[in-house]
């Protein structure tokens, strides 16, 4: 790893007011980095590694350059002059604190890559430089940094095979290292030995690409609560005129061992990237339990907010399930319920890049309108794609959605434009490296808001 002699100047800060009781556990995040691209000048990016901290803005002499960046977000590049700045990062729409202040020497043809480690109580600065090059043809490059504060050091390897870079330590990075074209199960090693500390299946290494690993969050979140789950529905919120909706969760313990598990909220058309986690809960083997109405269950959601999203659940068991149901009824109990049921899905269950699915049985008419819903599995960015197509197979339209770290979007109505249509179909996919999501349809009656729920194929 090249490193610049640059002067710092960190200022630490021991709180910042609200931040949420988030969980980061140990993660694998990917930037490209393209050293070619730049065709003079310095480029400039920033990558939030810091486990605690909440989103930062980041200042350039005195002028924000970067905004509202979430923890494991890496910016785009910015072009500068060569020259020496005054860098600042502070909280998101704030001026004050200055948690880090560096000033940089930037140098003509290089690339940097400010990356803010450590837990907020020591967080610094460290900088990664890139000098032009390519790999030649048939191969990447890929380098790794190590950015979990309390994870030892790692040998990064071929999954049940061969290290690519040895014992790498906190805060330390390593060299390009050339590596032919292909999709890799990788993991992280504690160094010297086979044991796993992270799997990072499913890498796609294009030819002619350039990429830099990091390793992010904590160990000590994995530690007891590695097992990641996801329900695509959660619910707490006015419905039709004097209708509430609320969503119950059944979790069952099919193991052997007593369970822990933490539920993570996700509300929609938001950046989850610190999500709010719930008090632990402990299943033992063989039981269940029903957290009726999760949202005021476990995060204390009141009838005064509207709360939709989703949820993520962290445990120490790959043996937990879920089920949950989504249901519409009146405030005054006076009418019956109606509701839908959606399986819990495993990590593993999710979508994954560039990979397509479709839905089906979308109807929009007077009688019944069609949603989709969106959940992006990772802790980090993607762009989620559709086309739409009616009963007869002609292609009606086609988009995307941004969906941020963990973040989840509800398209309603999607066939409006059609009606009246039966028999639709919308196929999704993404294309984001990494990138895993998961997505479903809901067909609801527009009289009584009654939905059935349409899962992938």
């Amino acid at each position: 790893m090249n490193r610049t002699a640059l002067s710092f100047m960190v200022v630490v800060v021991m709180v910042f007011a609200g931040l949420a009781n988030a969980a980061t556990p140990l993660n694998a995040i990917f930037s490209v980095d393209n050293p070619a691209g730049n065709t003079g000048g310095a480029r400039v990016r920033v990558v939030h590694a810091s486990p605690d901290a909440p989103a930062v803005d980041v200042w350039v002499n005195a002028a924000p350059a970067f905004t509202n960046v979430p923890f494991e977000a890496i910016t785009p590049f910015a072009t500068l002059p060569a020259g020496t700045y005054n860098v600042k990062v502070v909280p998101a729409g704030a001026t004050t604190p200055v948690v880090i202040e560096a000033d940089l020497t930037l140098g003509d043809g290089t690339d940097y890559t400010v990356i803010a480690t450590n837990k907020l109580a020591m967080i610094s600065a460290q900088i990664l430089t890139a000098t032009g090059g390519a790999p030649t043809a048939g191969n990447a490059w890929v380098r790794f940094f190590h950015a979990s504060p309390d994870a030892p050091a790692v040998d990064i390897a071929v999954a049940g095979g061969a290290v690519l870079f040895p014992n790498v330590a906190f805060q330390q990075g390593t060299a390009y290292l050339p590596v032919p074209a292909g999709t890799y199960d990788l993991e992280a090693r504690v160094a010297g030995t086979q044991t796993v500390a992270l799997s990072i299946p499913g890498v796609a290494l294009a030819d002619g690409e350039v990429y830099t690993a990091y390793a992010t969050g904590l160990l000590a979140d994995v530690g007891a609560l590695s097992n990641f789950s996801f329900i695509q529905i959660a619910a707490r919120g006015q419905g039709n005129p004097g209708t509430m909706w609320k969503t119950d969760v059944d979790v069952q313990n099919s193991g052997m061992s007593t369970a822990k598990f933490k539920y993570l909220w996700l509300p929609r058309d938001t950046d989850n990237s610190q999500p709010t986690a719930s008090q632990e809960f402990t299943l033992e083997p063989g039981k269940a339990l029903r957290h009726t109405d999760v949202l005021n269950a476990a995060f204390g959601v009141t009838d005064q907010t509207n709360a939709f999203g989703a949820l993520a659940v962290i445990s120490d068991s790959n043996k937990l399930l879920f089920y949950s149901r989504t249901y519409n009824r009146s405030m005054s109990g006076s009418m019956a319920s109606f509701g839908q049921g959606v399986p819990g899905l495993s990590a593993a269950q999710l979508i994954p890049a560039n990979t397509k699915k479709r839905l089906l049985f979308f109807t929009q008419s007077a009688d019944y309108r069609s949603n989709i819903g969106l959940l992006n599995g990772t802790g980090s960015p993607i762009v989620v794609m559709w086309e739409r197509f009616t009963a007869d197979g002609m292609k009606v339209g086609e988009g995307s959605a941004e969906l941020p770290a963990w973040g989840n979007a509800q398209l309603n109505q999607v066939f409006s434009g059609e009606a009246p249509t039966a028999a639709a179909y919308i196929d999704v996919w993404t294309e984001t490296p990494n990138g895993a999501f998961a997505a479903h349809g809901s067909v609801l009656d527009n009289r009584t808001s009654d939905p059935i729920t349409v899962l992938p194929q």
